[in-house]
């Protein structure tokens, strides 16, 4: 018996082929390399982009309401 690429018996005789597998890794691995520097480029040109006003806005009253709140929670004689 012999054992194939993952350790597994096989049966059959002779040398396995494995002329097919690295083409195929290396073609995996420079697939796998071209998508990762393609998101990082549409990362990168995201993270360039502005924050839109309405958005900037829309965080400081959040921002505004949080500390309001965590203000009255703390004043003494509140309680829930």
């Amino acid at each position: 018996m012999t054992r194939d690429e993952f350790g597994e018996r096989r049966r059959g005789g002779g040398e396995a082929r494995c002329d097919a597998k690295p083409v195929q890794r290396q073609r995996s691995v420079e697939f796998q390399d071209s998508i990762g520097k393609e998101l990082r480029n549409l990362y990168d040109d995201v993270v360039a982009q502005p924050v839109p006003d309405r958005f900037l806005k829309l965080l400081n009253q959040l921002e505004t309401n949080v500390l309001s709140s965590s203000a009255t929670l703390g004043a003494p004689g509140k309680s829930e």
